[in-house]
């Protein structure tokens, strides 16, 4: 009897354990990820919109809903229990993990680019993954970055736009970016910034970084903008993302990759004038605070055919400084008006122990 007793104490003990881990995973999952942020997309579900109770999230580039939203929309019946989700429609049956990249359609094992997660106490599940698994097409309009699902008998012109009449996608050209293509970089939240070809409408830009929207942290013109992002980046590679249209003309799009290092340069540049956006003629001055004994560089160009700040030789608008005791620095710059309607300008700031920051000035002429 001492035995028996002995092993029930030892199961009650091993349940206990097993259920606190289980809530621990659990209260992990909830924990939003690093590239989490709330998404703007509209779904429209066999021509009807679909109003959530919890807005879809994007999350490196995916888009998540919640997970009745599109399931019993197709048609669908769902049971949720302990992370386990089972939906089945028809003699379709999927079976999903909160947390895990593991999956079952019709008994057929299958994996997932990103789990279902946890967000706000409700459960977020793939939309491009469960809708395809239910037989259903997936086509997303990233002019009106509406997404459309469509199952074969329900489709329809008011439901989905045919493809010859959706708008085309051009890739925008861009100048002088920064940080530039493949490049490394030290700091942690880095100055983000780019020329356009093409004169665009700046309200109808969209800038994502590792999927997370930095709209609302930019300086956008119709030229050119200026984004610092409000988190750390952590080591390792890193994709800027544009969306929007051209001035009078279609949707286009962009990107480019650059790096971020583990150290953090420990210089700065403050107070940069005069501020992203504003109008200067072809003469005007730059000034700006930094670690005091820098020397500061600063380039500038007006010229369309400039695609880098390294082409900018030293015969184009070329400045070297130093500083005050204080860490201030001024110059007066002259570039040549070619009639772009943008001057773009580099600061480089080294300090007397090597490290040194780069800040860009996207002005309008």
């Amino acid at each position: 009897m001492g035995t028996l007793a002995g092993m029930t104490t030892i199961s009650k003990l091993s349940h206990v354990r097993r259920h606190a881990a289980s809530a621990a995973v659990l209260a992990l999952l909830a924990a939003p990820g690093a590239a989490l942020a709330q998404s703007s997309a509209t779904v429209v579900v066999n021509g009807q919109t679909v109003q959530f109770d919890q807005p879809p999230v994007e999350q490196n580039g995916r888009l998540f809903v919640p997970l009745r939203g599109v399931f019993e929309r197709l048609g669908a019946s769902v049971v949720y229990s302990n992370g386990q989700i089972n939906a089945t429609s028809g003699g379709t049956t999927i079976q999903l993990q909160v947390g895990s990249t593991q999956a079952q359609v019709a008994g057929t094992p299958t994996t997932l680019d990103a789990p279902p997660f946890l967000e706000g106490g409700r459960v977020l599940v793939p939309l491009r993954f469960i809708s395809q698994a239910l037989g259903a097409s997936v086509n997303y309009v990233s002019s009106s970055q509406t997404v459309y699902v469509n199952q074969g008998g329900n489709q329809s012109a008011a439901s989905a736009p045919r493809h010859d009449e959706r708008p085309s996608v051009v890739q925008m050209g861009l100048t002088r970016v920064e940080p530039d293509r493949g490049t490394s970089v030290g700091a942690r939240r880095p100055e983000i910034s780019a020329t356009f070809e093409q004169p665009v409408d700046a309200s109808s830009v969209r800038i994502a970084l590792d999927g997370r929207d930095v709209t609302s942290l930019a300086n956008i013109t119709g030229r050119a903008f200026v984004v610092t992002p409000g988190f750390d980046l952590a080591p390792g590679s890193h994709v800027v993302t544009l969306a929007g249209r051209i001035d009078n003309g279609p949707p286009f799009a962009g990107r480019w990759e650059f790096r971020t290092q583990v150290e953090e340069r420990t210089n700065y540049i403050n107070d940069l004038r005069p501020g992203n956006g504003a109008r200067v003629a072809s003469i005007f001055d730059v000034s700006g605070v930094t670690q005091p004994g820098s020397q500061v560089r600063i380039l500038a160009t007006s010229s369309a055919d400039v695609t880098h700040f390294v082409q900018v030789n030293d015969g184009n608008a070329l400045a070297r400084v130093g500083t005050t005791p204080s860490g201030r620095f001024s110059a007066r710059i002259e570039v040549p008006d070619v009639g772009t309607g943008v001057i773009d300008v580099r600061v480089e700031a080294t300090a007397p122990d090597g490290s040194d920051a780069i800040r860009t000035l996207r002005l309008q002429s």
